[in-house]
This record gives structure tokens, C-alpha cells and sequence, in this order.
């Protein structure tokens, strides 16, 4: 029997895991999680946002993983406050729908559920927080080990990828809450908006409808600060309370048109874990790590690619990867899972997905381009094409380009779009 490892119980682990117990080919799978699935429901912070598109929540439907999606607070796409500086007078609103709904699903409440199944469905936990050393132990022992750790410490097991990881530092300061009181912006758009805030010079923040373990649809509030910009006000928060109480100063100086919406915010209820802050650099990570007794481990998730949240790509690649990298374990049963093997489903998974999801992400963290430009102010002027071609892309990052980055193509894609969607008469 196939013996399979799996360092961290994240979502991407136990998507990882559940595919390769479905395929029902007798792997014998463990999963070594740092806390019990009660700790992780209770004694957990939520790690991030993780807004998932809805394709994207089809992976966890196909496994049999998904409990939440029919009651969760669903999104639709994007509603953008956009600002040039934030100090000055032009303001740009734009709307769009993602054309397939999503929601963000707290985290504590699925891998809960997932651990809490997963000996019933012939797999084996193992409630223990790995060191260094315990790693080469496990990988020694197993035909193939696989790090799911996120950004924890235990990723540095794993080399970075110099050449494909392109910041050295971390991009943004970064402060999230979980919030009740939030009215929304169902009124201004006909869907529930993911709500982006941009400043070209400072930051952005985002408001994201979220499902929260016990207070079912609240609002999750991210807030993605320059450094030193007059978003960075967050260093020194100690709490949730401190955390809307900033968030509120700002808004009532420098947002002041979403004032009404959030007037009434606070953290919420009977959740000491329900914020975080932290900043992080955006990292490729090689196709495996070499242990000290010789044996390897293969990274997937966000221990393989770490996004910064500004694109609203890292949960949704980690659960691609996951399910990826789960069927060609699956298509190579019988056969060795050496470093060859590894490096050949990195390098494809880069080049049909991975490359495109990591360079858009990056493209929002640099200021705006003339390509950029181009389709916000195309978007703003036309709702159609801001859903066929710019929010409606966000799930499908391969779609962005090359018109994205290329003033040329963003240019021709707007003439072509407007040479078959003429203006409609007015009646």
C-alpha cells in the first residue's frame, strides 16, 4: 500500500487528502495537524478571508467536503471605490460581476468538519505539531510526504524559487476583522459585492461577505497598507475593538461616502480570535525540498505559492493546486514519486495556472498601468465588459491576458469589444 504524508490539516491538505480517499486506489493516508479539530474550531484564529469562487467551491462538491455553500452569505463580484491619491478629488466607481457566486467560508468551521470525518473515511490523523527533524522522520518512512503548512516556519523546508518569486520583501502592512453591523451595498449593485476600496498611493482595503462559524453572515474587513502610507495605522493595534475603532477613523476622513454602510460596525460577537494582523512577502516556492537523511518533500498551497490577498487568488489557488497535485498522485500509482516527478507537475501546474494567478496578484500591488487604466475606465463606462473582461476574469485568471500588461492588446481587446457591442440607441 502507497503510504502518503501530509504536513498540515489547512484546507489544502485535506482537499489533498479527500481526493486521494475518494479515488479509492488504497493509498494509506495521515494527516498531521497541530491542533484537534475542536481547537481548530475554538482555540483558532481564521488565517485569512479566503473568498472562494464558485468553481472553485466545486472542488470541495465534487469530493463530498462541501456543507455550507447553499446557506452561505454569497458574493457575486466587485463593487470599486478607486482613487488615484488619496488625498485628491477623482474618485472612479466600478462594478462587475465574477459570473459564477462565491462566498468566504471561515475556515475554522470547514477543516473542523473535515478532520472530525476523516478517520471515518479511512484516513489517519495524527494530532502532533511537526518540527524540522520530525519531518525527515516522516518523509523517511513514507513512499511520499507533502508540506501543507502554509506560511508557517516549517515552509522553509522547501527552497524559495528565485526565479519565480518576485518580491523579497513584504508588499503590504495587512489588519483583518471579522464585523458585524455592516449594512452592505446590495442597494447599489444587484448582487452582493466583494467591496474593494483603492488608493493608488496608499493601500486598499475590502469588505467580504463572510460566513463565520456561529454568527452565520457577517463581513470581513481587510485592510492592505503601504508602508508608512496613511492607511498604515494598525502597527500597534492589540485587539478586534482597536481594529474597527482605526477602521472607522478612516473611513469618516477618507471614505466618506461609505460612511452610512459601516456606521455601525463592530467586532463579531463572542469570538476572541476574530481578527489578525501580520505582513508577509509573496513567495514561489521550489518543486521539493531536500531533508537531511535524503528524503523529500513536496510543498502544495500556499506553502507552494504565498499571495498577498490583494487578487483574491491564494485560497482559491490552494485548493486548485491541492486537487491537482492529488490527481497526478493518483495517475502515478505503482510508480516512484521522485524529484524528476515533482519538478515536472510544478512546472505544468506554473505554466497552465499558476504564472497567470501570481502575476495578476502582482500587477495589483504595483501602481496603476496604462494597460491597467485602460480597462478600469472601460469597465467603469460599460458593466457588460467589466463582466466578460475584467471581474468576470478573476476566476479565471488566464483570461487577463495579454491585455492586462500590454497597452496594445488591452487597446485592441476595447476597439474589438466596441466594434461588436455598438452603444444602444436611446429609446
Amino acid at each position: 500500500m502507497t503510504k502518503i504524508s501530509i504536513v498540515g490539516a489547512g484546507p489544502a491538505g485535506l482537499i489533498f487528502a479527500y481526493a486521494l480517499l475518494r479515488s479509492r486506489k488504497g493509498f494509506e493516508v495521515t494527516v498531521y495537524s497541530d491542533r484537534t479539530a475542536e481547537q481548530w474550531l475554538n482555540e483558532s484564529t481564521p488565517t485569512g478571508t479566503a473568498y472562494l469562487y464558485g468553481c472553485v467551491i466545486d472542488i470541495e462538491r465534487e469530493l463530498g467536503m462541501d456543507f455550507w455553500s447553499d446557506e452561505m452569505f454569497e458574493g457575486g463580484g466587485v463593487l470599486l471605490d478607486f482613487k488615484p491619491q488619496i488625498a485628491g478629488k477623482e474618485h472612479i466607481r466600478v462594478a462587475g460581476s465574477f459570473l459564477d457566486a462565491g462566498g468566504a467560508i471561515d475556515q475554522r468551521l470547514r477543516v473542523h468538519r473535515w478532520l472530525s470525518d476523516f478517520e471515518s473515511l479511512g484516513g489517519e490523523v495524527v494530532i502532533e505539531s511537526v518540527t524540522p527533524e520530525r519531518l525527515d522522520e516522516i518523509a523517511s518512512k513514507s513512499d511520499l510526504t507533502v508540506l501543507a503548512a502554509g506560511k508557517a516556519d516549517l515552509a522553509q523546508s522547501i527552497p524559495r524559487d528565485e526565479a519565480r518569486s518576485v518580491y523579497s520583501a513584504p508588499q503590504r502592512n495587512l489588519c483583518m476583522a471579522i464585523v458585524e453591523g455592516v449594512t452592505g451595498w446590495d442597494q447599489e449593485i444587484d448582487f452582493t459585492p466583494v467591496k474593494f476600496n483603492f488608493y493608488g498611493d496608499s493601500g486598499e482595503y475590502f469588505w467580504v461577505p463572510y460566513t463565520h462559524k456561529t454568527a452565520g453572515h457577517t463581513w470581513c474587513v481587510l485592510w492592505e497598507a503601504k508602508a508608512g502610507g496613511p492607511l498604515d495605522r494598525f502597527g500597534d493595534c492589540k485587539s478586534a475593538e482597536e481594529a474597527v475603532a482605526i477602521s472607522k477613523e478612516f473611513i469618516i476622513e477618507h471614505a466618506p461616502w461609505e460612511w452610512e454602510n459601516v456606521k455601525e460596525m463592530r467586532p463579531v460577537a463572542n469570538d476572541p480570535y476574530c481578527w489578525l494582523k501580520g505582513r508577509f512577502p509573496p513567495t514561489v516556492r521550489k518543486a521539493s525540498g531536500k531533508l537531511p537523511s535524503g528524503g523529500l518533500v513536496m510543498p502544495i498551497g500556499d506553502t507552494a505559492i504565498t499571495f498577498d490577498p490583494i487578487g483574491g487568488q491564494g485560497g482559491n489557488h490552494a485548493s486548485r493546486h491541492a486537487k491537482y497535485v492529488a490527481d497526478a498522485v493518483i495517475a502515478r500509482t505503482g510508480q516512484p514519486y521522485d524529484a524528476a516527478w515533482m519538478q515536472d507537475i510544478c512546472d505544468k501546474w506554473w505554466k497552465t495556472y499558476a504564472r497567470n494567478a501570481y502575476a495578476f496578484n502582482n500587477i495589483l500591488l504595483e501602481p496603476l498601468t496604462e494597460a491597467g487604466a485602460a480597462m478600469l475606465m472601460k469597465s467603469a463606462q460599460d458593466r457588460d465588459f467589466a463582466d466578460q473582461h475584467f471581474f468576470g476574469n478573476f476566476p479565471r485568471t488566464e483570461r487577463f491576458f495579454p491585455h492586462i500588461e500590454n497597452a496594445d492588446a488591452a487597446n485592441a481587446l476595447i476597439k474589438n469589444w466596441e466594434a461588436a457591442n455598438p452603444p444602444k440607441a436611446a429609446e
